[in-house]
């Protein structure tokens, strides 16, 4: 085959002819065999190899001397003595010269890659989650909306009262004689916080069958007894209240219950429990939860609680015990969502076993006037 019969214009696959033109020449002009090697060979060879002097000696298929083969294209046909090509030579080396020039393009391309600059493998450090917290002055540190001053001196609470913020009436204390203005008898002071627990503990135990057979898939009973061993060490109601739901305070310790010291305890108590229960409260609303109603009731029914129980230290000349801050609930209890129906469970369980140790307790120091 003669090189002035190749002509790099034929080559119609190659969209990028005028840029590359030159170097598929000197590809060609490398890789092809002189004319005086190829007719050394006979101008024929054998397909399986890629390099014409490894080529085997064939006999020359002599063209017919008379008329030329009509199933051989014209650009094909020879004249007489020459060796017809075989037909997919030329796209053997199209296809060479094409795999050649992406090679060159690739040592050109990437090293301008491997220059370009990377970005910084240091990622910026998360942002620790913000601490869901209600924020205003908590509604156990006021739970009557009064406005108390006191002497110092453990005499009790002077000045002005403002009405409750929960619907109590609450008597004005004014300036009278020391007859006339005597506390209340202890019996109606126990009456009062009596009453309001019970009404709580009925309106939780109303949604609170419903809120475990939705969240846990069994009733208030089996659901207590499999978590009756887990406890929220913060809330302290060891300490304060000691009671298991639905069991009776045995009668030697209710014999060691005095009035005044129920009542420190239990305000304290319940202080604890409005920190949690005020979380569980602006949960259920953020994420809008079935009962964010009954939640916030809840601590309504516990915010009345805690102005009787207040009322009554007021009354008897006590000074109530330092306010419980926020600070007790800790953030993995606030944040955490993997435990959050648990931690919600183990708060309202611990609000009615508060709830029961009130109606006992006080029932019990009544009964003994």
């Amino acid at each position: 085959m003669n090189r002035d019969q190749f002509d790099l214009a034929d080559c119609s696959i190659f969209s990028t002819e005028y840029v590359f033109r030159p170097f598929f020449i000197f590809v060609f002009r490398f890789n092809s065999p002189s004319d005086d090697l190829m007719e050394s060979y006979g101008g024929a060879g054998c397909v399986d190899c890629c390099r014409e002097h490894c080529r085997q000696r064939t006999p020359s298929v002599p063209v017919s001397a008379t008329a030329p083969d009509r199933r051989t294209p014209p650009l094909l046909q020879t004249n007489r003595g020459q060796t017809a090509p075989r037909r997919f030579d030329f796209a053997r080396r199209s296809c060479r010269l094409f795999i050649a020039g992406s090679f060159v393009i690739g040592l050109i391309l990437v090293p301008c890659a491997m220059s370009a600059p990377t970005k910084s493998s240091k990622s910026p450090s998360p942002t620790p989650p913000r601490p869901n917290v209600a924020t205003g002055t908590p509604f156990w540190h006021n739970p009557c909306g009064t406005l108390l001053t006191y002497d110092g001196s453990g005499g009790g609470a002077t000045g002005a009262m403002i009405s409750s913020a929960v619907g109590h009436d609450i008597m004005m204390m004014e300036s009278e004689s020391e007859s006339d203005s005597a506390m209340r008898r202890e019996e109606d002071i126990i009456h009062g916080i009596v009453v309001a627990a019970g009404q709580a503990l009925t309106h939780a135990e109303q949604f609170t069958g419903a809120f475990v057979v939705e969240t846990f898939h069994v009733d208030v009973k089996k659901n207590h007894d499999h978590w009756k061993g887990i406890t929220l060490e913060w809330l302290e109601m060891a300490k304060y209240m000691p009671k298991a739901l639905d069991v009776p305070l045995s009668k030697s310790y209710l014999a060691t219950l005095t009035f005044r010291d129920v009542l420190h305890a239990v305000y304290v108590g319940m202080q604890n429990l409005a920190v949690g229960l005020e979380q569980v409260a602006l949960d259920q609303d953020r994420e809008m939860l079935p009962y964010a109603k009954y939640f916030n009731e809840t601590t309504l029914k516990l915010r009345t609680i805690l102005c009787e129980v207040s009322m009554a230290i007021y009354d008897i000349n006590e000074t109530p015990e330092p306010h419980v801050s926020r600070d007790i609930m800790p953030i993995e209890s606030r944040n955490s969502r993997d435990n959050q129906s648990l931690r919600d469970w183990l708060i309202l369980r611990e609000y009615m076993t508060s709830l029961q140790y009130v109606i006992e307790a006080f029932g019990y120091l009544k009964s003994k006037r």
